[in-house]
């Protein structure tokens, strides 16, 4: 009998978490690198599909080899396949995405170079690749680390709005500040998780 659906979340949990922060970024920077928020959104819906995968391989396809469906070498042959298939495509993906909408520095203009227009006055650097680093750490790693991407985020958006602050930050401020605030709910939803299983576990205890 094939394993049971639940045993295999730790399995599929990363992925779906990777695909989240994909969906999430994507939908913030559409407007700015809308080509590059495509290619992170369709890596994120190969994670998922990749999720559907092993769960696949777990249910079906080694029930297969067991009962004498398919050879443990062709088994070896399917999976090693498609789990280099995925690897192979997703990284491409993220590294196009990496690169699009770049130029070549010896690339020709058709125009004079305009220069980005400075903030005015002598504002304090925007921290929004340390929100933004805290935000990923917070939802893949170490989920507290959201809740301080959530406050920092919150924080620094309040000091752009007021013009105190770079606004050259604004869009990793706010991925980071949104990756935050989903770890933090995570957190939040496993903590009461694993205190409904610690009192269910006590109640049958205390019932023997």
């Amino acid at each position: 009998m094939g394993p049971d659906i639940l045993s295999l979340i730790p399995a599929i949990a990363p992925g779906t978490l990777v695909a989240i922060t994909a969906f999430v970024l994507a939908g913030i920077f559409m407007q700015r690198a809308r080509t590059a928020a495509m290619l992170v959104m369709i890596a994120g819906l190969l994670t998922l599909l990749q999720n559907g995968w092993i769960i696949f391989n777990q249910t079906v396809l080694l029930e297969w080899m067991f009962d004498d469906v398919i050879s443990s070498d062709t088994y070896s042959l399917i999976a090693t396949a498609a789990y280099n298939l995925f690897y192979l495509v997703i990284s491409a993906l993220l590294l196009f995405a990496a690169f699009a909408g770049r130029q070549s520095l010896n690339a020709p203009r058709s125009t004079a170079p305009q220069v980005e227009p400075r903030p005015e006055g002598n504002l304090p650097a925007h921290r929004g690749g340390l929100v933004l680093t805290f935000g990923l750490l917070g939802v893949l790693l170490f989920a507290p680390l959201g809740i301080v991407a959530w406050i920092l985020g919150n924080k620094d958006l309040h000091a752009m709005g007021s013009g105190n602050m770079d606004p050259s930050g604004e869009g990793m401020t706010t991925a980071g500040k949104v990756l935050g605030i989903i770890a933090t709910v995570l957190m939040v939803v496993g903590l009461l998780v694993a205190m409904a299983v610690i009192s269910i576990i006590a109640a049958n205890f205390r019932g023997f």
